[in-house]
């Protein structure tokens, strides 16, 4: 899984999991059933009822804006994405207008429909974030919305062992949202293997506690995060 960093407007750091080239496609299939099944209804009843093509053409306007009705009806989810847990977010974090859910679907025709697909699977691969030329367009990103793994699965809420000594006794300069955040990228950083997007996040994240607490080491931050945390356990312990 690949780290996507989004700033708001509110100059707030977000970090989501992309969603892989494989959710996507899956996802597509998904929905390319959805939407074969529905057209087949619609000749079945065209035949049964001897209705000509411009009952067909009406009854499969829902095929056509399909991806544009849904993501703007569900939160930028298909019935695809639901499934594989993914969905269309704005790069910036804001709520995501109707002209960019319009422009991510017209350029369907050329990420899609043109070339087999070859041109949004290539820009998916090489796009710094993951996109298709709808979202390089339309400034949008699909992320992951499937449960992290449990922190308890991670370790990092465990506590130490009652012979560890407290190495950094400014640790009780924390407050329980410090240690949130240590955890959560700590948890993260295992999860991604501590490398890339995850090693910059516990990179930044030890450079700003050792600034709040004014510590200055050279442990690397993955052990002086890990630290910091059976401290502040053995504080308030």
């Amino acid at each position: 899984m690949t780290a996507i960093k989004i700033q708001t407007a509110q100059n707030t750091l977000l970090y989501q999991t992309r969603g892989s080239l494989g959710e996507r496609m899956i996802a597509s299939l998904l929905d390319a059933m959805v939407m074969g099944a529905y057209a087949l209804i619609g000749t079945i009843l065209s035949g049964i009822f001897s209705m000509g093509t411009t009952f067909m053409a009406i009854f499969l306007l829902p095929v056509y804006f399909y991806t544009l009705l849904l993501e703007l009806l569900f939160d930028g989810q298909t019935l695809g994405k639901m499934v594989m847990k993914i969905k269309v977010v704005h790069s910036q974090g804001q709520n995501i207008p109707f002209t960019s859910y319009l422009l991510r679907w017209i350029l369907r025709l050329v990420d899609i429909w043109i070339l087999f697909a070859s041109v949004g699977v290539v820009t998916i691969l090489f796009s710094k974030k993951g996109q298709r030329v709808g979202d390089i367009a339309a400034d949008t990103l699909v992320i992951s919305i499937k449960p992290a793994q449990k922190l308890q699965e991670l370790r990092y809420t465990q506590k130490p062992s009652e012979e560890k000594k407290i190495v950094f006794s400014q640790v009780s300069l924390l407050d329980d949202k410090d240690i949130e955040v240590i955890r959560e990228v700590l948890a993260y950083g295992k999860e991604a293997g501590f490398y890339g997007n995850a090693a910059k996040m516990l990179k930044q994240t030890s450079s700003t506690m050792q600034k709040k607490l004014g510590i200055e080491t050279n442990m690397i931050p993955v052990k002086f995060l890990e630290q910091l945390l059976d401290d502040y356990y053995l504080v308030y312990a």
